[in-house]
């Protein structure tokens, strides 16, 4: 086994995985996320090279998970729910109504994530309003710090200051 950095990988590929575990095929994982199917077949591409294993084959109807993916499947889909629990305590215990929380992203994380993370905030958290910053890698961390933006989302990482 080969160890991997994770600030290395974009953690948004993890997302691919489990719209594509669930949804069977690249078109309607794309739906899902609210890109484009060559985008997530990029991030597919991206996913197998990480994994060294195809992760899913090509069938008549759409995509079938491997074995690899079936074992990852699991691991990855607990390791999203974590990151969703993180973010739903920092707010748990306050009141939320009329409250917004301010996110510094690049344009593709908002596309990538948006759609779904206000999905979760209206199901979830009725009456916190999200206010995605639009930004870049190099300039979130500074925001962060700044209290700019409550919540920094960076596929580089964040240095230390």
């Amino acid at each position: 086994m080969h160890n991997i950095d994770i600030e290395s990988v974009d953690l948004n590929l993890l997302r691919v995985f489990v719209a594509l575990i669930e949804e069977g095929g690249a078109s309607r994982a794309a739906l899902r996320l609210g890109v484009t199917q060559p985008a997530v077949s990029a991030a597919l591409a991206r996913l197998r090279e990480i994994y060294a294993d195809p992760l899913f084959e090509r069938t008549g109807r759409g995509l079938r998970p491997t074995v690899r993916a079936n074992e990852l499947a699991p691991l990855i889909g607990e390791a999203l729910n974590r990151c969703r629990q993180a973010l739903a305590l920092s707010v748990a215990g306050k009141d939320i109504k009329g409250r917004t929380i301010t996110v510094g992203l690049s344009d593709d994380a908002e596309i990538a994530l948006g759609q779904g993370l206000l999905a979760l905030v209206d199901k979830h958290l009725d009456g916190l309003r999200i206010l995605f910053r639009q930004t870049h890698s190099g300039l979130v961390q500074d925001m962060l710090m700044r209290h700019q933006v409550d919540i920094a989302v960076s596929a580089g990482g964040l240095s230390s200051p």
